[in-house]
């Protein structure tokens, strides 16, 4: 076999492993779901254990296919969910269980957090931490997150990169870690990983590493980045102007520009670094899109469950097929998602509506939150993405797809594989092992689309009516909460 390439993708409730030959082929793949104990409202801590425990075993699952050879595997690279942390101490032990970039318990700003273009996120929750924990802090000798960890596990260093070091004390222009903001916050330079490149190699697998993944031993180890901007890279989307949606535990639409651009007002759209030196994204995010489908087929879709498992057949499917019954709109059923983690509400509600409406009304709110985010990004740079290169789990589905093309009355491009976080981090992965001699020859050889969707205009026209009401009733929420409030 061709020389291949191990991904690991460190997400937010699991991870995979998934191996990648040249050309973009998938050859194995193996996913786990993190066992995390039932938490409080507003809590969102993990145990960084749990991340390296499914690596090894989703790793070992692969290995064991039998459908590759490990000697053939050229090089580790990897994605990671972002602004996630927490500290370790002078012996590597973790200190508190990593406070998840879901997690609500912050600091509010008081040094000017927004003065510049990145949400420093993780600088909001080692502040909790020092205050809440400080015999604990007092023991940092390391801050860490996904990234940083998962390559301490794998060859011994603790390195991050600028897409998730923006999440700390990183300036956005010179990518370096900034004395003066590291200053400000009294979390000094020293606490932190060594910044270094995308695609670079940082170092060799251990053996002790090798023995526990099932792969070989000095395998070389190729620094990968932030999930989205890998997503990006593996979506082709590095010109300014082209723009992707990814869909997951939450919506995430991200638009390249040239330079960091600043949102106006409270707007949550952030400027991140991309991968491609020189570039940027401005990226907004709906939490929940994807855990709201997933909780409603847990919690109220017993009987599919059980028609599911009898015919070996995905639960979602059952849902999608479901869904088609409805028609577009969801006769004015509305689920407006989890805004920067607040409860969700559903509008609309009557007499007339099933389970049919109920399940389309949720594939259509993870849309309705991508156009709302892209039409306000492209309010802010004036200028409008051609079309949209999608990814995600909701492009496993047609019915989904489709919805997306005609909330977002754009053509849909959908990648041959839907992890495109994954292949970003491959093509990553073979050019820092010298197998490509550039980003862009490994865009062009394993960035494949398969197929594309394009807006009916007769849904387009009940979904700008949906928009319009969309919007200002998330807005509204954000600003007012729910009358519930903690219940």
């Amino acid at each position: 076999m061709s020389d291949l390439i191990c991904v690991f993708d460190i997400g937010t409730t699991g991870a995979r492993t998934i191996i990648l030959d040249i050309n973009g082929k998938l050859i194995s793949k193996a996913y786990e779901e993190y066992a995390i104990p039932k938490q409080q409202v507003g809590i969102s801590e993990q145990d960084p254990r749990v991340w390296w425990a499914a690596t090894k075993n989703t790793c070992k699952k692969v290995v064991d296919s039998g459908k590759f050879n490990p000697t053939d595997v050229v090089g580790i690279s990897a994605s990671f969910s972002r602004g996630t942390v927490t500290i370790i101490d002078k012996n590597s032990e973790i200190l508190h269980p990593a406070l998840t970039w879901m997690d609500e318990r912050e600091l509010s700003d008081s040094k000017g957090f927004n003065e510049e273009l990145g949400w420093r996120n993780s600088v909001r929750k080692l502040l909790w931490l020092k205050k809440n924990k400080p015999d604990l802090f007092a023991k940092a000798d390391k801050i860490i997150s996904p990234d940083s960890y998962t390559y301490k596990k794998l060859c011994g260093k603790l390195v991050t990169d600028p897409t998730n070091g923006i999440m700390g004390v990183l300036n956005i222009r010179s990518l370096k870690w900034d004395e003066e903001v590291a200053e400000a916050y009294e979390l000094p330079i020293n606490l932190w990983p060594e910044i270094r490149t995308p695609g670079e190699i940082i170092g060799e697998l251990s053996s002790e590493a090798a023995s526990e993944l099932g792969l070989k031993p000095n395998t070389p180890i190729i620094l990968g980045s932030g999930d989205q901007q890998c997503a990006a890279l593996g979506l082709g989307v590095i010109e300014k102007g082209q723009a992707k949606v990814t869909t997951g535990t939450g919506t995430f639409v991200d638009y390249v520009v040239d330079e960091p651009i600043r949102a106006v007002g409270d707007i949550p759209i952030f400027t991140w670094p991309h991968l491609i030196k020189g570039k940027w994204v401005l990226e907004g995010v709906m939490p929940g899109t994807g855990t709201m489908f997933q909780t409603y087929a847990k919690n109220f879709s017993q009987l599919q469950i059980k028609e599911s498992e009898a015919l070996s057949t995905n639960v979602y499917d059952t849902l999608t097929r479901e869904a088609e019954q409805a028609p577009p709109g969801s006769n004015g059923l509305l689920f407006v998602p989890l805004y920067i983690f607040r409860k969700g509400t559903i509008h609309g509600l009557g007499w007339h509506h099933n389970r049919s409406h109920f399940s389309r009304a949720i594939m259509e709110s993870a849309a309705l939150a991508g156009q709302m985010y892209l039409s306000l990004i492209e309010g802010m740079v004036g200028i409008k993405a051609t079309d949209l290169k999608s990814d995600g789990g909701a492009m496993n589905s047609g019915l989904w797809a489709q919805i997306f093309a005609d909330v977002f009355d754009k053509r849909i491009l959908i990648p041959e594989i839907k992890d495109g976080a994954a292949i970003g981090a491959g093509i990553l992965g073979f050019y820092g092992s010298g197998q490509f001699s550039s980003i862009k020859e490994g865009i062009d050889n394993m960035v494949k689309f398969s197929d594309e969707k394009h807006p009916n205009k007769d849904n387009v026209k009940i979904y700008k009516k949906l928009n319009r009401i969309f919007m200002p009733t998330v807005l509204e929420l954000n600003d007012k909460k729910r009358v519930t409030k903690n219940l």
